[in-house]
C-alpha cells in the first residue's frame, strides 16, 4: 500500500508540473500536441488528461488520510466538478473541423481549427507543437473555410492574408486579417 501512495504522489507530482509547463505555454500562443490535430493527440485532450490525473491522484491521497465520509464525498464532490469544466469544453469542441494549408514554397504549415469561430495555427516541423497566430471571428458561427469560402493571399517576407466570408448570407462580401508568421 505504501508503494501504491507513493506511486500516487508521483504521479500528481508530475501532472501538476505537466500542467504548469502547459498553462505557460499556452499563455505564449504555444501549444503542445502529438501529430496534427485532427489525427493525432489535440492540446485539448493532452490538457484534459493531466487534469484527470491531477484530480485523481488528488483526490486519492486526500481521501486515503481522511477517516469522515462527509468529507470524503466533499472532496469527491469538488474532484468532479474539477473535471466535468475541462471535458464540457473538449465535447463541445469535439465538432471542430480542421483546413491545412501551406505557404508558396511548402516550407511553412498551417492549420485553422473552425468550430463556432476559427483559430488559426502555424504548424511545427516536427508537429508536437503549434503556435496560435490569430482568431477568425464570423456571423452566427459561419464556418468559411470549411465552405470554401476564403482566399490566401502570400506577400514575402512572411505575411498572409485572409481573405474570408463573414456571413452566410452575404457569401461574396470578405473580411479580410492580415498575419505575419515565422518562417523556419
Amino acid at each position: 500500500m505504501k508503494r501504491m501512495k507513493t506511486s500516487i504522489k508521483i504521479i500528481l507530482v508530475c501532472s501538476l508540473i505537466f500542467l504548469f509547463i502547459l498553462t505557460l505555454l499556452s499563455m505564449n500562443g504555444i501549444y503542445i500536441q502529438l501529430g496534427t490535430p485532427s489525427v493525432g493527440i489535440s492540446h485539448q485532450f493532452l490538457n484534459l488528461l493531466f487534469i484527470f490525473t491531477t484530480v485523481f491522484s488528488g483526490v486519492y491521497l486526500i481521501n486515503y488520510k481522511q477517516k469522515d465520509k462527509a468529507l470524503k464525498g466533499i472532496v469527491a464532490a469538488i474532484g468532479l466538478f474539477l473535471l466535468i469544466i475541462p471535458l464540457l469544453n473538449w465535447i463541445m469542441s469535439s465538432d471542430a473541423e480542421y483546413i491545412t494549408f501551406t505557404s508558396p514554397d511548402k516550407k511553412e504549415k498551417f492549420l485553422i481549427i473552425e468550430t463556432g469561430h476559427g483559430e488559426l495555427y502555424q504548424l511545427s516541423d516536427s508537429k508536437l507543437f503549434m503556435i496560435h497566430l490569430a482568431d477568425i471571428n464570423t456571423d452566427d458561427g459561419f464556418k468559411p473555410f470549411t465552405n470554401k469560402a476564403f482566399k490566401l493571399e502570400w506577400e514575402e517576407p512572411n505575411k498572409l492574408f485572409i481573405h474570408y466570408a463573414f456571413d452566410y448570407m452575404e457569401p461574396d462580401k470578405y473580411q479580410k486579417i492580415s498575419i505575419t508568421y515565422k518562417a523556419h
